[in-house]
């Protein structure tokens, strides 16, 4: 079995440009706009929409570099390991899974004999992702007897 490993390190090379382009097109854009009515003391709707593009635009010129890094789920059949923002970092050891309970966007393990748990909150990985690590953790669970249900 492979082992699945989610990584949003990398950003596609078009997508950083096309960011770079639309967001160099609005602050010009923008900036124009917040400067003549900034200058002419109108401070209306124009104004504060000109202001409210340029910080849009800001995120997507400089967006690119603020993202998660680095391998940010794991799963191989010994264990999974979890580095997911606003959480723990968190190591299961598949030999402690005693079930799994499989939620929208979440799962959770119940582990030495349901003693404990441990919930990994999967809201932070696109829907594909999503999918994918739901169906890895269907196909483990699977291969090692593991009980698991959707909640």
């Amino acid at each position: 079995m492979d082992e699945l490993n989610i990584n949003y390190k990398k950003i596609s090379r078009s997508k950083k440009i096309t960011n770079i382009v639309a967001g160099g097109y609005l602050t010009i854009f923008t900036l124009y706009f917040a400067v003549t009515e900034g200058f002419a003391n109108r401070f209306g709707i124009l104004f504060f929409c000109a202001i409210l593009g340029l910080l849009t635009a800001t995120i997507l010129i400089f967006g690119n570099t603020i993202r998660l890094s680095g391998s940010i789920l794991k799963i191989n059949t010994n264990s999974i390991i979890s580095s997911l923002p606003k959480q723990n970092k968190a190591t299961i050891d598949w030999t402690t899974v005693s079930r799994v309970n499989i939620g929208m966007s979440h799962v959770v393990f119940l582990l030495n004999g349901e003693k404990k748990q441990k919930k990994i909150d999967l809201s932070a990985l696109v829907y594909d992702d999503v999918r994918t690590v739901k169906a890895k953790l269907v196909e483990i669970c699977e291969y090692k007897n593991i009980p698991y249900q959707n909640d």
